[in-house]
């Protein structure tokens, strides 16, 4: 038989507070980092709140390996704070908490400080989830600000399959179609898009945005390079020298 109550008790009996020189407490837990450091939690009262906190260690820790120095990363250390009801007050996160609610609280914060230390993986599964947001972002708020004619979904010949995620039709007589990549799909259908552009005896530049290269096939991969005039191995190299190859082949 289960002997959840004797369970519980065991599970809270591994918690214990030690106290400090400046009057808060550390809390001992089986809570760990993965090379086995225990995890820097406190208990102190701040202007008569009791408060779970950490003291800037987990960025501290953090900054060890791992720069928060850009918007995106920044939007991930508040979104995760955010959902676990953590607060970010000059470095040092704290949620509030009670005597009644400790444990609860405590076990919602330690989740927080996991995924933070974690934050290099997760920035990398985030961008890659918001891979098309970002690129279309970038194209539509950015190049748009250079370029007065930029289109979505543009499909010149009429049909549905031959479609570019973006157009950029300053020049008509030069057209820019521009392709997010991140699958073989992708890669296929912007091969057959650049193809049949060619055969519509126009002078279409063609781009191909890639999320990551390595991950596509050497068939689909090698098909695209065949077919496509202009490829960035990824959406940061395409910010940085994209604008630059549009405006001088359509100039």
């Amino acid at each position: 038989m289960i002997e959840a109550q004797t369970i519980a008790r065991s599970m809270q009996d591994k918690i214990r507070l030690e106290p400090l020189p400046n009057g808060s407490y550390q809390v001992i837990a089986p809570f760990f980092h993965e090379d086995g450091d225990i995890l820097d939690i406190f208990l102190r009262e701040h202007e008569d709140r009791l408060q779970i906190c950490d003291f800037g260690t987990t960025l501290m820790r953090l900054s060890y390996s791992f720069d928060i120095n850009t918007e995106n990363k920044n939007n991930i250390l508040s979104k995760i704070l955010l959902n676990n009801g953590v607060e970010d007050s000059a470095g040092n996160f704290i949620t509030d908490t009670s005597a009644n609610t400790f444990f609860d609280d405590l076990l919602r914060y330690q989740m927080a400080i996991t995924k933070v230390c974690n934050m290099e993986i997760l920035r990398k599964e985030y961008v890659a989830s918001m891979f098309f947001e970002y690129f279309g972002s970038f194209v539509i708020d950015d190049l748009g600000k250079q370029f007065k004619r930029v289109e979505r979904n543009f499909k010149p010949t009429k049909e549905p399959w031959f479609e570019a995620d973006y157009a950029i039709l300053d020049n008509t007589s030069s057209p820019v179609y521009i392709m997010g990549i991140k699958t073989d799909l992708h890669a296929s259908r912007a091969s057959a898009f650049c193809l049949r552009m060619e055969k519509e005896s126009q002078n279409p530049i063609s781009i191909a945005v890639h999320e990551n290269p390595d991950a596509l096939s050497k068939r689909d991969r090698d098909a695209l390079t065949n077919a496509v005039h202009k490829q960035y191995t990824s959406l940061d190299d395409f910010k940085a020298k994209g604008q630059e190859f549009i405006i001088k082949n359509i100039a």
